[in-house]
This record gives structure tokens, sequence and C-alpha cells, in this order.
């Protein structure tokens, strides 16, 4: 095989790998999203949902999604924008070495560099999200009364 096959299938083959990563991704994230509306949806009609397993964590979860889906720190929204930019620059420039020079073995030395600062660029953003969620304070929702408790007497002396 020359070297313009081995290069369309590793392509084909990064391309492939890359796609399934994100279906993946934003099969959970739908999950959880799913999950989210039947619990609001439970409350509305005033039954009591399950009780998580740790409230704490699950508030935790909720205020680092709210903090990502709305890019409350313009840090991190920055580096992950810088992570993607990045990332496109060293496929382009994989492409354009590997096949107009012809010299696949430099367009990955220097492609592949290019690369791996996108995805660190991406990472950082993303722990920077995950930072500013952590550390807020994290203040319990009070959890509706269930309607077959019933109220606590009146007659008690304090």
């Amino acid at each position: 095989m020359n070297d313009f096959t081995v290069g369309i299938l590793i392509l084909l083959v990064v391309t492939s790998a890359v796609s399934l990563i994100a279906i993946s991704l934003l099969g959970r994230q739908r999950l959880r999203e799913l999950a989210i509306k039947e619990r609001i949806a439970m409350i509305e009609r005033g039954l009591l949902p399950a009780p998580e397993a740790d409230p704490a964590r699950f508030e935790r979860a909720m205020l680092l999604a709210y903090a990502v889906r709305r890019d409350s720190n313009p840090k991190s929204a920055r580096y992950r924008t810088l992570g993607v930019m990045l990332m496109g620059l060293g496929g382009a420039l994989f492409l354009l070495i590997a096949f107009a020079a012809g010299a696949p073995d430099v367009a990955f030395g220097i492609a592949g560099g290019i690369f791996v600062l996108g995805i660190a660029a991406y990472i950082n953003g993303s722990l920077i999200a995950r930072d500013v969620a952590a550390s807020a304070p994290v203040t319990p929702t009070p959890t509706p009364a269930s309607p077959l408790t019933p109220p606590p007497p009146d007659n008690i002396a304090p």
C-alpha cells in the first residue's frame, strides 16, 4: 500500500473513533436530561420522587450541568474554543503536509503536536468549568411533602 492509502485509512479510523465517542457522549447526556425531566414532572404532579443516593453529589452535578450549559465562566469557554480550533488546525496541517508535501512522517510530528495541544486546552476548559461548579455553594432544595404524610400536630409544646 502506498502512503496515500495509509493516510486515508488512518483518517477514516480517527474520524470513526471520534464519531463514536461523540455519539456515546450525546446519548449519555440525553439520558441524564430525560431522568431530570422525569423527576421534575413527578414533582409537578405532586408525587414524591425516589430520593437520590447522594443528594450533595446530585446538586453538584446539577450545578456542573448548569455551569457548562450556560458558560457562566467565560475563561472555560475560551479554553474549550481554543482547544477545538487547535484540533482543527492540527487536522488541517496534517492533511496539507501529508498529502500536498508527501511527507506523512513529518505531518504526524508537527500536526500531531498541535492536535495534542488542542486536546489539552479543551480538557483544561472542561476542568475549569468543573472547578467553578464544585466551588459554588451547594444549597439544598426543599423536598415537597408527600400527600400521604400527615402534617405535624399543632398542639405540641416547644
